[in-house]
């Protein structure tokens, strides 16, 4: 059975649920970073100890290299996960604001779209380096960066540290 809903307030039922997406969006990136800045301290403090001149069996160092992948590779999983659910949540906002007419030129302002049409591209649509340019600016892609740069240095110190 389907209800029957005046638009006045099907605008305010999409109003309500672009806020609440807009803020899971928000909270997604924050969490996303929280935990980015979490790893980059875990990475300081482990380089900290390589640089204080603690000496290393090959054992050892083959065992701290194993764990520095394997806490790498859980924390490019876990970012992953946010990022699946930011995208799939992106994808809801844009069917909301297109529902509300924000991509329609003259809705809002008078000779153009409130939003431009590059708001509602999709990434992985993009050709290549168009693509490119976007993923570099991207929130997730620079936390990824930022994990296999300290992943790098991390394992360079372990082998090649001052002893």
């Amino acid at each position: 059975m389907s209800m029957k809903i005046d638009d006045k307030d099907k605008v305010n039922i999409l109003l309500s649920l672009l806020a609440e997406r807009y803020n899971a969006s928000h909270r997604m990136r924050e969490r996303s970073l929280n935990f980015a800045l979490w790893i980059l301290g875990f990475g300081v403090a482990i380089a900290w100890l390589l640089l204080s001149g603690v000496s290393l069996t090959i054992f050892q160092k083959v065992v701290l290299t194993i764990f520095v992948i394997i806490v790498s590779t859980l924390a490019t999983y876990f970012l992953h996960s946010i990022k699946k659910g930011f995208d799939n949540n992106r994808k809801l906002i844009i069917d909301i604001e297109q529902a509300l007419g924000c991509y329609e030129e003259g809705v809002y302002i008078n000779s153009k779209s409130l939003f431009p049409e590059e708001y509602r591209e999709n990434i992985e649509e993009l050709p290549g380096f168009r693509k490119v340019l976007r993923l570099l600016g991207f929130h997730f892609v620079s936390i990824y960066v930022w994990i296999i740069g300290i992943t790098s240095v991390i394992i360079l110190l372990i082998w090649f540290g001052p002893n």
